[in-house]
């Protein structure tokens, strides 16, 4: 349940705002209001709210200053703005603020609605992120975080035969590929492609290839309800077990513990 807190000082369009609104079609509820600017950051620091919708004239402290203070103070809610003045400098404030939307009275059902559910959904997927960046963090042991994908120029130079074998692997990694089927591909020989892909790329063609496969492997590994052992056909490896070793050399975890913690 989404965690709001209303700050007006006209009491009717507050209590109208409070009362006439269908919360829970949001999953969200009132927890606390207040009437100016002052009062507001007493109340959001103490109930930590997810959303404010707070007034921008008000008596003694404004909204805008509110929510200059609340950020200084690394408030996490998400701000919609109402006023009775449709200025180009209040909106100006609010978004140089990340303010996420902004209303101007007399408040229209329709706006306030698509403003709370946008609003929303925007700490959804923050709620998520955050989620997903934690349980990452937990892998502490992951050699392939360290692993860094070489880039390859908008214009591709024929000439460069390390960019040629990164997009080989790219498009190929699936596949029963090797050292020897890339340069075979680009028509050098192995020595000279084994050279200058560790120059530039920092790693061997071997290396990069696990790598790069145990990164996709990481994402196919997002779906719930996916099997080990196609996963593993689904980056060229045949072997099941042989692919659960080489996952946890690299990430720590066996492919199962990895994908039970992101889910």
């Amino acid at each position: 349940m989404m965690k709001i807190v209303v700050v007006e000082d006209e009491m009717l369009v507050k209590k109208g705002l409070i009362l006439t609104t269908d919360w829970l079609k949001f999953n969200c509820e009132v927890v606390g209001d207040a009437s100016n600017g002052m009062e507001g950051i007493d109340v959001i620091k103490r109930m930590q709210p997810d959303i404010v919708i707070t007034d921008v004239r008000m008596p003694g402290l404004d909204g805008i200053k509110m929510i200059e203070a609340l950020k200084t103070d690394c408030c996490k809610s998400e701000f919609i703005i109402i006023s009775g003045y449709s200025e180009f400098e209040y909106a100006r404030q609010a978004v140089k603020l990340g303010v996420r939307d902004f209303l101007v009275k007399p408040i229209d059902d329709e706006d306030l609605e698509n403003a709370l559910k946008n609003t929303c959904q925007e700490i959804h997927n923050k709620k998520v992120i955050s989620k997903i960046q934690n349980k990452m963090e937990d892998i502490t042991d992951s050699r392939v975080m360290l692993f860094k994908e070489y880039i390859i120029k908008e214009q591709e130079d024929n000439s460069d035969y390390t960019a040629r074998a990164v997009r080989y692997i790219n498009q190929n990694y699936q596949k029963d590929i090797s050292l020897k089927s890339a340069a075979d591909h680009l028509f050098i020989s192995e020595s000279y492609l084994s050279r200058v892909f560790k120059t530039n790329a920092g790693q061997t063609f071997g290396d990069y290839l696990t790598y790069y496969r145990i990164k996709m492997a990481c994402g196919f590994l997002k779906e719930p309800d996916a099997k080990i052992h196609e996963i593993a056909k689904m980056i060229g490896y045949k072997d099941q077990r042989y692919f659960s070793v080489i996952f946890k050399k690299l990430v720590g975890l066996k492919p199962k513990e990895f994908r039970d913690k992101l889910n």
